[in-house]
């Protein structure tokens, strides 16, 4: 009982602090767009990145809350490929990725699956985002996807082994030069723990000095997924 309230805290809050938020976002960037001086437009284009960051904590709560939730199996098994796709696409047009992401999965979107394409839909995203976000600025995205396995792997430095075991849990981050709220592989870790998926983070990335990679076996390979 302790555990729901606290879920429906989160997920309550969170959605009630959207509309505010993005109220006053909207409002700083007309006040930005208005000001002369630009010390002053400096000052308002700070407030309006702390009011984004913002944004994006609620999101990442509302999708954590879905995460240690129910709901997160289909009545029936689809294919979860043209989710992924989906995915990407959104992301690749706020993050500009293309140039430098490589994808590799079945034409048909892979064999069917019983993960609830929304709960996939956030577990990608976040996997995406973090390799965007957190690998080298330049370096490679590699996604691979066949419905049983899906894989992200980015370049960047390898991630010592104390810090790789301590980033599925909430608000923690390795040393990164992007910005983060600490909660996209704690999101991915609960959607997997909810559904008997088997979460994987290994760096450097096998057969490489460097690296990180993120794997999730949603079926085969000893995990079942299983209604919560």
């Amino acid at each position: 009982g302790a555990l729901e309230a606290e879920r429906s805290f989160t997920a309550n809050s969170a959605h009630e602090l959207r509309t505010p938020i993005a109220a006053a976002l909207a409002q700083t960037q007309r006040l930005t767009a208005e000001l002369d001086d630009e010390a002053a437009r400096a000052r308002a284009r700070a407030i309006a990145a702390s009011l984004r960051r913002l944004s994006g904590l609620s999101e990442k709560l509302l999708q954590l809350a879905k995460a240690e939730g129910g709901g997160l199996v289909a009545e029936r098994p689809a294919p979860l490929g043209p989710v992924l796709r989906l995915v990407i696409e959104e992301i690749d047009r706020r993050r500009d990725i293309a140039d430098r992401l490589i994808v590799e999965m079945p034409e048909g979107g892979g064999a069917p699956c019983d993960l609830d394409p929304d709960a996939f839909a956030i577990l990608a995203r976040n996997l995406v985002e973090n390799a965007a976000i957190h690998g080298a600025e330049e370096g490679r995205i590699v996604v691979r996807f066949d419905g049983r396995v899906l894989e992200v792997e980015n370049d960047g430095p390898a991630v010592a082994p104390e810090v790789l075991t301590r980033l599925g849990r909430r608000f923690e981050r390795g040393v990164t030069r992007g910005e983060g709220s600490g909660l996209g592989l704690a999101i991915v870790a609960a959607i997997c723990r909810g559904v008997g998926a088997r979460f994987e983070m290994l760096s450097p990335v096998p057969g490489r000095g460097d690296g990180f990679l993120a794997r999730v076996h949603l079926a085969g390979g000893g995990a079942k997924l299983t209604r919560s």
